[in-house]
């Protein structure tokens, strides 16, 4: 196994990819066609790189709605393109499902259900009902609180990168020797992950959500660096605006963001780990 460069790959990152590459041949053998939900983030991205890499054909579903940023569904399309993956764009709102509109706990297993079953209808209108479809999940994945997992497992999707052992560190630096663009591009998990359980999401509100996390996301500190690092705009119902870095001079901005957004009064909770609160 080697790096885009020619070079060999570190011992663990080969032994890594040999079970990628594996994984990814025994797809190809047992199906007749693969397809890839394709989110846009790092993981998903991968997933597409390597099996390019391999010279397996198939085909990337990303899936736009209200949950999802519009500026982040128009960069995953730009990547798509700059790939040269062969994608398909499928609509699709979760907003209408009980368990979402209820606020439920398990509002991101009848998310995922509803994610797929839209997938799979796409599948058979492009007359590929027998394609094996694949999701970026990788293998750290297994050990965190994933309620939408399970409904990948029952409808038989398949998550290549967590069944070869491939945990977040290792595509990252798989990625990156490669040739992967943005290796080290964050989480970005979908809007519904905002609210508390118990909220009932609307449109509007995903909608001034996104707006107004990627206004905050835009501020910069002095050196250039994102004033406030990673940051997570919350509905607790109150808003509460999770960040990495002291607000500091950037406090008159964010409180002027949230206004504009309808998001004030907020509360404020500087955190190492921004990730974790709500499924």
């Amino acid at each position: 196994m080697v790096a885009v460069d020619g070079t060999a790959l570190p011992a663990p990152l080969a032994a890594a990819a040999q079970r990628l590459h594996d994984r990814l041949t025994a797809c190809a053998r047992t199906a007749p066609a693969l397809a890839v939900a394709y989110s846009g983030g790092v993981d998903s991205r991968f997933l597409c790189l390597a099996l390019q890499r391999e010279g397996i054909p198939f085909l990337a579903l990303h899936a736009g709605g209200p949950h999802v940023p519009e500026a982040e569904s128009r960069a995953a399309i730009r990547r798509a393109e700059a790939r040269g993956l062969r994608l398909e764009i499928v609509p699709f709102s979760p907003l209408a499902l009980p368990e979402v509109a209820a606020g439920s706990r398990e509002r991101c297993y009848a998310c995922k259900a509803g994610l797929v079953a839209a997938l799979r209808e796409r599948l058979l209108r492009l007359g590929l009902p027998d394609a094996l479809l694949c999701d970026g999940s990788n293998a750290d994945d297994l050990h965190a609180y994933r309620p939408g997992l399970r409904a990948l497992r029952e409808a038989g999707v398949a998550s290549p990168l967590a069944e070869a052992g491939i945990a977040k560190a290792d595509l990252r630096r798989l990625g990156a020797l490669w040739g992967l663009d943005d290796p080290g591009q964050a989480a970005r998990p979908c809007l519904l992950t905002r609210l508390a359980y118990g909220c009932r999401p609307e449109e509007d509100t995903l909608r001034r959500l996104a707006d107004a996390e990627a206004a905050l996301a835009a501020l910069t500190a002095a050196d250039g660096s994102p004033a406030l690092g990673e940051l997570r705009l919350r509905l607790c119902p109150r808003p509460l605006l999770q960040h990495q870095r002291p607000l500091s001079s950037a406090r008159d901005s964010v409180e002027s963001i949230l206004r504009a957004t309808g998001f004030w009064p907020c509360d404020f909770r500087q955190t190492t780990s921004v990730s974790g609160f709500f499924d």
